[in-house]
């Protein structure tokens, strides 16, 4: 009886840690995964947005992942917060998960990078979408004070044009730590003097760092620049550039997902 106890005792331990969520890994490569649905032609104009889908669930709480891929699909290059990792069934072989969906349904090549771990793999992250060539992408995990909701910033070099610019993807925590999260990923947009800063900061514009940072006459609000969704002063997804122009944009009001999807044209400047 004894030995049976401490058998159970001990697959209820091997259960709560496998359970409990850690941090996932910083990473880097240099190729995105599946293939690029070719244009006839290279498009004149980039179209560039964020979306946090949710997992692909609505503003009702109903998962259609098709929805949200129906959305994406409209644009040349994308960093998309809240996606799911591959399942146990994904992994050993049984359907696709979320990101090549997404992916397929767009004809994009894709990148996901967990932000956090759990059952024994990824579990959680975000992605890259592009249409455009890509090469040597970084995965980086940033400062921590929850132990248990992570984020990471994705870094990725583009080319378009004959020209690369830096294309960086974050979703930062909605309380502990953000503003120093904030810092780091603005410090990494920094370094680069053609760059494209996207995702769910999870912070209006009056958050001080971000406030410094759109003080800096070489860093543009494109969502302000193409005047969507100047009547909200609480926005917290932000798609900032550095030598680009703005030349207009779109955006979907919640509903797909509980964030709005903001999409930018750009042209270099």
């Amino acid at each position: 009886m004894l030995i049976r106890l401490i058998v159970f005792a001990v697959i209820i331990g091997l259960i709560l840690a496998a359970r409990k969520s850690k941090p996932a890994h910083n990473k880097a490569g240099t190729n995105f995964n599946g293939d690029i649905r070719q244009a006839a032609q290279e498009p004149a104009q980039i179209q560039v947005a964020t979306y946090n889908i949710q997992t692909g669930k609505s503003l009702q709480g109903k998962r259609d992942l098709l929805a949200s891929a129906k959305v994406l699909s409209q644009a040349d290059l994308v960093g998309v917060q809240e996606v799911y990792a591959p399942s146990l069934m994904n992994l050993i072989g049984s359907g696709f998960a979320q990101t090549p969906r997404i992916a397929n349904y767009g004809g994009f090549a894709w990148l996901f990078s967990a932000t956090r771990r759990r059952w024994l793999r990824e579990h959680r992250g975000n992605a890259i979408l592009s249409k455009l060539p890509t090469s040597n992408w970084q995965v980086v995990m940033l400062p921590d004070q929850s132990n248990k909701s992570f984020r990471n910033m994705t870094i990725v070099e583009v080319a378009w044009q004959g020209q690369t610019f830096t294309f960086i993807n974050t979703h930062l925590h909605t309380r502990n730590g953000r503003e120093q999260q904030m810092k780091v990923v603005l410090q990494e947009f920094a370094k680069h003097p053609r760059a494209i800063l996207v995702g769910d900061f999870n912070s209006p514009a009056t958050l001080e760092t971000l406030a410094n940072a759109l003080k800096d006459i070489d860093i543009t609000d494109a969502i302000a620049m193409a005047n969507l969704d100047t009547s909200n002063p609480q926005r917290i997804d932000w798609i900032l550039t550095k030598g680009f122009k703005v030349e207009g944009g779109e955006m979907l009001e919640k509903g797909v997902s509980d964030h709005p999807y903001y999409q930018v044209s750009l042209t270099y400047k």
